[in-house]
């Protein structure tokens, strides 16, 4: 009788929730996917922010600065920005400069309104300094994420680029001629 008792108990259906438990699923939820959209940017962006710092460093070194006195990716932007190596130009600079103030709303306030503000900044400097009416239409077909680490990945491959021409140059000048 009691195993009867038990299988009747258990037949019978859940409560409906409540509101508030409604509501709080539903704030829960919508927090979860914000954490996970949130998470997956600040990867995507911090990640791709010190691959690049790497080649601001290399390329503070091959202009004889101490990389040391350049301890925010600002001042490392913004040191090299004033020297203005060859192949690289200004608007690169102002654009990896951009960029890194998403980075930094990212890793310090989360404010989703000022990420956005940032984004958006970063992809009219892109914009502004792409001619090719197909990579301008990538780049506004790109989640804020993408175009974010494209922005800093384009930029440092310019470094790497400039900084591979200075050491070239560098090395012809000490052969013997």
């Amino acid at each position: 009788m009691a195993d009867e008792e038990n299988w009747v108990l258990a037949q019978e259906p859940e409560p409906e929730p409540t509101e508030r438990e409604k509501l709080f699923e539903e704030t829960h939820k919508k927090s979860m996917e914000r954490v996970a959209r949130i998470d997956d940017m600040m990867q995507a962006v911090v990640k791709a922010q010190v691959t690049v710092e790497g080649s601001l460093i290399e390329m503070l070194e091959a202009y004889g600065k101490d990389p040391v006195h350049y301890f925010f990716t600002s001042k490392k932007i913004k040191a090299l920005r004033d020297i203005d190596p060859p192949a690289v130009g200004r608007p690169l600079w102002d654009l990896l400069l951009q960029a890194s103030y998403v980075r930094n709303e990212l890793v310090h306030s989360l404010n989703e309104a000022k990420i956005k503000e940032e984004s958006d900044k970063t992809r009219e400097a892109y914009l502004a300094i792409t001619q090719n009416e197909r990579q301008k239409q990538s780049i506004r077909d790109m989640t804020d994420t993408q175009m974010v680490t494209s922005a800093i990945y384009h930029c440092g491959s310019h470094i790497v680029v400039a900084t591979d021409k200075l050491a070239a140059d560098k090395k012809a000048k000490t052969k013997p001629g």
